[in-house]
């Protein structure tokens, strides 16, 4: 749970203050019983003191519904709020005191108090600053003492608090940056694997098989391409008894001749594939 702000604990504080000044009027026990024993004349009595209150208290609820409002409460709460808030930006940026420490005393230069007007704050020390950001949580010094060394003195339990919470912080943020520089990669591989996989279409609402669009391993047992080349060897075995059926013709001239020689080397070449096979 988180805690509690500047602005809840002074609305709670408005609201509990204003119930206490709309409370019904009443008369005492005591004024009640020293009244009743008065035996002078002109006693008031108890038809006319309560008639009297009753006028009274609607009175007083009027005045409590327009002047402590609900809205009216809230406004001066964050009228403080804003009161507070400008007051530690003063501080951090050292106009609260003239940059004189709580002794009168000027600090030295770890101090916030002593830094000029014109230095860089840093982001830790800023209001409002979020310890839930890597950029704040890496301007954090690991010890209190390299920001302060009078207040980690001063304040030795709190310096150790300081250093744990400092330390836990920076391990978190590591972890954190490892978790995110790991789901940057599984959606980066989520998308490139986005093909592969069936997705509903939006629009038509119906699956489309994503697998489908993909084509099949095709050097695998049994395969297309093992098919293919089977088809393949035969048609080259049928080619090549075709080819040995043809008669040899006698070379009638060098121009018959090489083309021969080129048959044979074609015969050559189909022979030496098939044996391959």
């Amino acid at each position: 749970m988180a805690p509690p702000t500047i602005l809840a604990h002074k609305s709670s504080f408005l609201t509990a203050q204003t119930l206490q000044l709309s409370q019904t009027l009443a008369p005492s026990a005591t004024w009640r019983e020293s009244h009743s024993r008065s035996a002078e004349d002109g006693v008031l009595s108890d038809r006319i003191v309560e008639e009297v209150l009753y006028r009274a208290n609607h009175t007083l609820q009027q005045h409590a519904r327009r002047v402590y409002a609900p809205q009216a409460s809230r406004h001066v709460a964050e009228q403080i709020e804003a009161l507070y808030l400008e007051a530690a930006e003063k501080a951090v940026r050292g106009e609260g005191n003239g940059g004189l420490g709580d002794d009168g005393e000027e600090e030295g230069e770890g101090s916030v108090a002593g830094r000029q007007k014109g230095d860089r704050i840093p982001r830790f020390l800023k209001v409002g600053a979020d310890f839930a950001s890597d950029e704040v949580i890496a301007s954090l010094p690991s010890t209190w003492d390299l920001h302060s060394a009078p207040q980690a003195e001063a304040n030795p339990p709190e310096a150790n608090r300081y250093a744990d919470l400092a330390a836990s912080l920076t391990l978190l943020s590591a972890r954190r940056k490892e978790a995110r520089s790991r789901l940057d990669r599984l959606r980066r591989m989520r998308d490139l694997l986005g093909p592969f996989t069936s997705a509903p279409n939006s629009t038509t609402g119906q699956g489309e098989a994503g697998l489908d669009k993909v084509q099949s391993n095709l050097v695998t047992r049994d395969g297309e391409l093992e098919k293919e080349l089977e088809r393949m060897r035969v048609l080259l075995v049928r080619v090549a008894g075709r080819v040995a059926q043809l008669p040899d013709l006698e070379p009638e001239s060098a121009e018959d001749a090489a083309m021969e020689e080129l048959d044979a080397v074609e015969r050559g070449k189909v022979q030496r594939l098939l044996d391959e096979f």
